[in-house]
C-alpha cells in the first residue's frame, strides 16, 4: 500500500466519523509497517464517546475498516490498527502494568488468579506480557463475551 491507499484509508474514515456525528476530527493514517495500518485519530474532548466502553465503539470502527481495507486490498495481506486520542497505548500499558502486578501476585501467593472478562486484544496483551515468565502460565478460559485470562503459578 502506498500513500495514496492511506489517503483513501483516511478518507473513509473522516467519512464514517462524520455520518456518525464526529466530523471535528484530524485523522492521520501511517503507511504500514510489517503489514500493519495504524490510523491515528484525535477527537478531542469527545474521544470518549468515540472510543466507548472498553473500546467497544473503537473497535466497531476498526472492525468495519477492516472490511473496507479486505474489499479493496484484495491480494495484501494487511492488518489495521485504529487509536483515538492514543486510548489504545494508554490501555497497552495499563495491562501490561496489571499482568506484571497479577503475575507477582500469583507466584507470592501460589494461587491462581482469574481477570475480568475482556476483548480479544486484551487478553492476547496479557498472555504476550507474560509469555518469558518461567514460574507463570496464562490461559483464557470461557465463552465470549466472559472469555478471561487465568494466571496459574508453575512450582517447579
Amino acid at each position: 500500500m502506498d500513500r495514496q491507499g492511506a489517503a483513501l484509508i483516511e478518507e473513509h474514515v473522516r467519512h464514517i466519523l462524520a455520518m456518525v456525528g464526529f466530523a471535528e476530527v484530524t485523522v492521520h493514517c501511517a503507511l504500514p509497517e510489517e503489514h500493519l495500518i495504524r490510523v491515528e485519530i484525535e477527537a478531542g474532548d469527545e474521544g470518549r464517546l468515540l472510543i466507548g466502553a472498553h473500546g467497544a465503539h473503537l473497535s466497531a470502527l476498526q472492525h468495519v475498516l477492516r472490511c473496507l481495507l479486505r474489499k479493496n486490498l484484495k491480494n495484501e495481506e494487511v492488518r489495521i490498527l485504529v487509536d483515538v486520542n492514543g486510548y489504545r497505548l494508554r490501555r497497552e500499558r495499563t495491562l501490561l502494568e496489571m499482568a506484571q502486578e497479577v503475575a507477582r501476585r500469583a507466584h507470592r501467593t501460589g494461587r491462581t488468579v482469574v481477570l475480568e472478562p475482556m476483548t480479544a486484544a486484551d487478553r492476547r496483551a496479557i498472555h504476550t506480557a507474560l509469555a518469558t515468565h518461567k514460574d507463570i502460565r496464562t490461559e483464557s478460559l470461557g465463552e465470549e463475551p466472559n472469555r478471561r485470562v487465568v494466571v496459574r503459578p508453575v512450582f517447579l
